[in-house]
């Protein structure tokens, strides 16, 4: 599919931003992560994840989209809601039975009516990092337009407009939906890759990371004929000799090295900032398993890790360090993307170790914050930690309704059972910090709770929506 064109024009004035509204925004997305992944993690570490302890707001976001469908029916309403996905305690927390399997030809068991719910009306990662990032809700696959595939100003553009750095980096091809919608790019097909591609790097970010890289691997080695269908998939050929020139507008850094450089401040340029990383596709999650190993048999850790690979705690460190060099401020979104390909693999053990990678990397940011030597403060930046969706991931008794993961003691997998190879409709965590966190915790003013026939409660509390998020994120902008 061509690239699509987006019809946005960048404002040229500088708008007013309100004094209780924070300079600098940092979002952080966990691919995927659900309340379940959190809990896992804090099991197998037997530590509290970063967000546990100290001034955070927490709440949870529910994620549901416009529609599941691509295309609008022949003269159906582009903006119309299905009123089927949208967010329901009663739906989402259903116990009651249902025999059978998921689906036609499916291996998994259909279990309770709240399951079906959740696997019927999934959302994806572009309509829902979409809606946090311009405020309106869209359609399942589309990257910051709306329903009648039109381009919605986000985030991103906003706080170009108000004079500000911005980046998009993730521990996934750079493009992929999440980093393509927080950097500011407009499409309706989410696998456009190079569509995606151009235009991010044809457009006003000054630093883009992640994997993809089509020099390399999935264990970092150089690529081989053997894995030629992958090479190219993310970045077109041309785009790439363009940014390997050295006539390029783009500093391209690749390895671990020279990214770790940057994360000590001791390499700058002027130029806009492109980590690609010497990895295709994912830093981590997709590194191979030896040949005696079954994909989600070994525990988290225990097939070492690419050596000399970069990490994304590196990769976040190096971004923020180049765009807090503005003193007007700057917009940031970081994504521990991986989680959710594991996910998707169902494989429990690599899960851990991503959220694991994505929980250092919040760390990091942190304690960046943190420094009197950085460029930002808690008195003038808003960090956010939360999923774009959730996964159906529960205890390991299937006949138990939504059954959370058990906790079999620090370094022992936890209690666990999949239900599903995908998303889900659940609510997701929420944390933020710092400036305007408070302004932004008002918008958790809906409540999940149900109690079903037999007595039980279920639910995660106050909730907010992505759609909330994102006007609130563009309030900050001025807009």
């Amino acid at each position: 599919m061509r690239a699509f064109v987006t019809a946005l024009l960048l404002a040229t004035a500088t708008p007013a931003i309100a004094a209780d509204m924070p300079k600098n925004v940092i979002v952080m997305i966990a691919d995927g992560a659900g309340h379940n992944t959190l809990a896992a993690t804090r099991f197998w570490t037997g530590r509290p994840l970063t967000m546990d302890t100290g001034p955070w707001v927490r709440a949870s976001m529910v994620t549901y989209g416009l529609r599941m469908q691509r295309k609008v029916p022949e003269g159906g309403d582009p903006y119309a809601q299905d009123p089927d996905a949208v967010y329901d305690p009663a739906k989402a927390w259903d116990t009651r039975p249902v025999k059978g399997m998921a689906e036609k030809g499916s291996t998994y068991p259909a279990l309770f009516a709240g399951y079906q719910w959740h696997r019927r009306i999934a959302p994806d990662s572009a309509n829902t990092m979409s809606a946090m990032m311009t405020g309106v809700r869209t359609f399942d696959g589309a990257i910051d337009v709306d329903g009648a595939e039109k381009p919605v100003r986000s985030v991103a553009e906003a706080a170009k407009a108000a004079g500000k750095m911005t980046g998009s980096l993730s521990s996934v091809p750079f493009n992929h939906a999440t980093p393509a919608a927080g950097g500011g790019a407009h499409n309706p097909d989410r696998d456009d890759y190079h569509g995606l591609a151009r235009e991010m790097f044809a457009g006003s970010l000054d630093v883009i990371g992640g994997g993809g890289n089509p020099d390399y691997d999935q264990d970092g080695k150089p690529i081989t004929d053997e894995h030629a269908e992958i090479r190219f998939k993310f970045i077109p050929p041309e785009l790439w000799a363009e940014l390997k020139a050295p006539t390029s507008r783009w500093n391209l850094v690749e390895t671990a090295g020279d990214i770790r450089d940057l994360a000590d401040g001791k390499a700058t340029s002027a130029k806009p900032l492109a980590m690609i990383a010497a990895v295709n596709p994912t830093l981590q999650a997709q590194r191979s398993y030896p040949a005696n190993v079954a994909r989600g048999t070994a525990d988290p850790g225990a097939v070492p890790l690419t050596p000399g690979m970069v990490k994304l705690d590196e990769m976040a460190i190096a971004a923020l360090k180049h765009v807090g060099t503005d003193p007007d401020g700057f917009f940031m979104m970081i994504e521990g993307g991986a989680v959710d390909w594991a996910m998707h693999a169902n494989d429990f053990p690599r899960m851990i170790e991503e959220y694991m990678a994505f929980d250092d990397a919040v760390r990091a940011v942190v304690a960046w914050v943190d420094s009197p030597e950085s460029a930002a403060s808690w008195d003038d930046t808003l960090l956010i930690v939360t999923a774009d969706h959730d996964h159906l991931l529960y205890g390991p008794k299937l006949d138990e309704p939504f059954q959370r993961v058990t906790n079999n003691g620090a370094g022992k997998l936890p209690g666990y059972s999949w239900a599903w190879n995908s998303h889900s409709n659940q609510l997701v965590p929420f944390f933020a910090r710092g400036k305007g966190a408070e302004l932004l915790k008002a918008e958790a003013d809906q409540i999940d709770e149900y109690t079903d026939k037999e007595g039980r409660k279920f639910g995660y509390g106050r909730y907010l929506t992505q759609p909330e998020m994102g006007a609130f994120l563009m309030k900050t902008q001025g807009k």
